[in-house]
């Protein structure tokens, strides 16, 4: 499997802060499950919502332009 620097900058160095957030809401004390599901389905949520946006606009701008 390749990738490239592309992946590595995004998954590896910008999302550090989201990674530390989540094991923080799981590890840290004290422990509210509840609380750290909803966090994550917030954080679930907001980024299906941001990438269905991307999606639909580069839909658009492929029917305008191309």
């Amino acid at each position: 499997m390749t990738f490239g620097p592309g992946t590595v900058l995004i998954f590896g160095i910008i999302l550090v802060p989201v990674y530390v957030v989540l094991a923080a809401w799981f590890a840290g004390d004290p422990r509210d499950t509840k609380t750290a599901l909803m966090g994550v389905g917030y954080l679930a949520g907001l980024t299906v919502a941001l990438w269905m946006g991307m999606f639909v606009k580069t839909m658009l701008i492929s029917l305008v332009f191309f």
